[in-house]
């Protein structure tokens, strides 16, 4: 089920480099659109070979050349032939015409556009971009160089749009078994308000380099020690589960971000809604917001429209909740009324489920850091002590949102047609369709076990994580919290979600069976 996402990244040769670094794609500058042109020779050349086979091949002959790791991705060819990039660095250029069988790289469609009389840029953060999830996969395999300034490339998704962040890659030291001490060089250019930035702290052990991700503003917060370093955690190292924090987090921050004033502005002007029993609304009503903002605005008032009618409820309920990936499932771990929602239902209601339609195709097309995000999310339910069961029934996932404990009450936002569609009670024609589907989920759920750590163990074992990482990284995480990864500025997030899951990990008993 192992998925990866790879986007290429694109390291700008410079003389201020500290030491040599890992070949990427290189280039002398981004095209803008107008300047593009296709590289028709590069795609002659290539033939029958496919954009990730000459891929591997480049890379096993830059390997072969200068014992370096190449790290060039389909994503690289392509960019190369489209012409978003017109001068690859020269290990690159050397492999591709050995590969090829090319005289030279004019031969193959490149051209070095930087003129002698150009002067050089004075900073190349905008040029010198690095895929996240590429280097996430270098650890201990490659060595991009310290002391370099950069773009980190954060992958986007179904509602994510993706975007880059500031990132500078400072050197550090281990000076224990979970801290390494960080060499500032540059703390003004961390902390603009206008520019969300990443510091990529770099060990290096055995010529094999190392990486950390810290926010870049909270990490300059810290006070600098008297040889000029901060410390830092080592907990942050660049995996799966902290890829998955850096991606909800900035992703989301900087859609609600740019609506934060359009949100308030629909919050008020939508009010009068929450008077009503029943309604609906398509997004015709917020022309100009993001989707990720809309899903939130939904989210809020189906949270708020099931806690004022609680009260209808005569049994012990089951919540059918509909996110079925982690980037949907992410909204329970930072989104702050998801928190205060999960905490206002607690203390109604003593005993109550919650269900999940989580199909296998789902599971298999999401790429792991993601998948992890789903874990997080239900170990965050079990934190509040809900009971969670998880069917993988595809018809399932078409059924709307909804608690039945007697009443039923419809709250519907997420994968919905419209902003939201809520009921205060269901009719009964549609009572019986949850009561079906509760009833399979509760006796068919793929973790039905007796303990909440047997639950989460089976449910990592369905998304192919592995359970002991899981727990350890958890642990590690939890002792140092999530925000130093990446610091929410938005006021509608927060990571106390997301703590709570990462420490409730921590503190599962052993004698559970985790």
């Amino acid at each position: 089920m192992a998925s990866s996402l790879s986007v290429a990244g694109c390291r700008h040769e410079t003389t201020t480099s500290l030491r040599p670094r890992q070949e990427t794609m290189g280039c002398s500058r981004v095209m803008t659109r107008d300047e593009r042109q296709p590289n028709l020779l590069l795609k002659q050349a290539r033939g029958t070979l496919s954009q990730a086979r000459l891929a591997e091949l480049v890379n096993d002959e830059i390997l072969r050349a200068t014992g370096s790791v190449g790290a060039i991705t389909a994503k690289s060819i392509s960019d190369w032939e489209r012409g978003w990039y017109s001068w690859p660095g020269k290990h690159a250029r050397d492999a591709l015409c050995r590969v090829l069988d090319a005289p030279d790289a004019a031969a193959l469609g490149f051209e070095n556009r930087r003129t002698a009389a150009e002067p050089a840029p004075a900073v190349v953060a905008a040029l010198d971009i690095t895929a996240l999830l590429d280097l996430a996969g270098l650890n201990g395999k490659g060595s991009l160089g310290q002391g370099e300034v950069g773009r980190l490339e954060v992958p986007g998704g179904r509602l994510f749009s993706g975007l880059d962040l500031d990132a500078f890659y400072w050197p550090a030291e281990p000076t224990g078994s979970d801290r390494l001490a960080v060499r500032s060089l540059d703390d003004a250019a961390t902390v603009r308000p206008d520019r969300r930035s990443a510091v990529i702290a770099v060990t290096d052990a055995a010529g094999e380099e190392w990486y950390h991700v810290a926010d870049g503003r909270q990490f300059a917060r810290q006070p600098l020690g008297p040889d000029q370093t901060r410390d830092l955690s080592s907990a942050y190292i660049l995996d799966d589960l902290t890829v998955a924090i850096l991606w909800m987090i900035t992703n989301t921050d900087a859609a609600l971000l740019s609506d934060d004033y359009s949100l308030e502005h629909y919050r008020t002007q939508l009010s009068p809604y929450d008077e009503l029993p029943s309604s609906s609304l398509t997004f015709g009503a917020v022309p100009d917001l993001h989707e990720l903002s809309a899903r939130w605005l939904g989210s809020r008032f189906c949270a708020d429209h099931i806690l004022r009618n609680l009260n209808r409820l005569t049994s012990a309920p089951l919540f059918w909740s509909r996110e079925q990936r982690g980037e949907e499932a992410s909204s329970w771990l930072i989104w702050t009324h998801k928190i205060q929602y999960l905490s206002a239902t607690s203390k109604v209601l003593k005993r109550h489920r919650r269900a999940f339609c989580i199909p296998e195709h789902e599971a298999a097309k999401s790429p792991r850091y993601e998948r992890v995000l789903m874990l997080l999310a239900v170990t965050l339910m079990e934190a509040f002590q809900i009971t969670v069961d998880v069917t993988t029934d595809p018809d399932h996932g078409q059924v709307e949102g909804f608690v039945l404990g007697g009443e039923a009450i419809v709250a519907n936002w997420l994968r919905a047609p419209g902003l939201w569609y809520v009921e205060a009670s269901a009719p009964p024609s549609r009572r019986a369709v949850y009561r079906d589907i509760a009833a399979a989920a509760t006796s068919r759920s793929i973790i039905d076990q007796p303990t909440t750590a047997r639950r989460l163990e089976a449910l990592a074992g369905y998304l192919d994580i592995p359970w002991r990482w899981f727990r350890k990284r958890c642990t590690e995480l939890s002792a140092v919290g999530a925000s130093g990864i990446a610091q929410p500025r938005s006021r509608l997030l927060s990571t106390m979600g997301l703590d709570l899951a990462l420490s409730y990990v921590a503190s599962l008993d052993r004698n559970e069976g985790a």
